[in-house]
C-alpha cells in the first residue's frame, strides 16, 4: 500500500498537471486527463491514466447507494483491461469535445455510463450521464 501512495504522489509532483490553482482547489479537467493518458513517450503518464481512472471507478463503485442511487455503471465480466477502458476512453473525449472543460471525473463517469450501461437499472445511459453534473 505504502508503495502505491508513493507511486501516486510521485505521478502527481512529476506530471506537470497543476491540480490546484491560487485561487483555490481545481479539479484536473478532460482535455489535460486526455492529453495524459495520450502521451506514449514513457509509461508514467499511462500509469498516472490507468489509475486516475481506476480510482474514479472505484469512488463510483464505494458511494452507491442501493436505495437512494441506483447503479448506471455495469461492468460486464470478463471487463476489458483498464488499458483498453482508457484508450477508449481518449477516443471518446476526441468524439465529444464539449466535455474538455469539465471536470475529468465527471467525463469518466458520463463515459463510463455509456460504455458499460446497466441493462436491469431503471436508469438508462442517457438520464444516467445527465444525472452526473452537479
Amino acid at each position: 500500500m505504502k508503495k502505491i501512495t508513493m507511486l501516486i504522489a510521485s505521478l502527481l509532483v512529476f506530471s506537470g498537471i497543476a491540480i490546484a490553482a491560487p485561487d483555490g482547489t481545481r479539479a484536473i479537467s478532460t482535455q489535460e486527463l486526455a492529453g495524459v493518458c495520450g502521451d506514449q513517450s514513457s509509461p508514467q503518464p499511462q500509469i498516472y491514466c490507468d489509475v486516475y481512472g481506476q480510482g474514479v471507478f472505484d469512488g463510483y463503485l464505494v458511494t452507491r447507494h442501493p436505495k437512494k442511487a441506483p447503479d448506471f455503471i455495469c461492468v460486464v465480466q470478463p471487463a476489458p483491461s483498464r488499458r483498453e477502458v482508457m484508450n477508449q476512453f481518449i477516443d471518446w473525449v476526441k468524439q465529444n469535445p464539449r466535455y474538455n472543460t469539465a471536470p475529468a471525473a465527471d467525463t469518466l463517469l458520463r463515459f463510463l455510463a455509456v460504455r458499460f450501461p446497466c441493462e436491469s437499472s431503471n436508469m438508462s445511459p442517457g438520464k444516467a450521464v445527465n444525472k452526473i453534473i452537479r
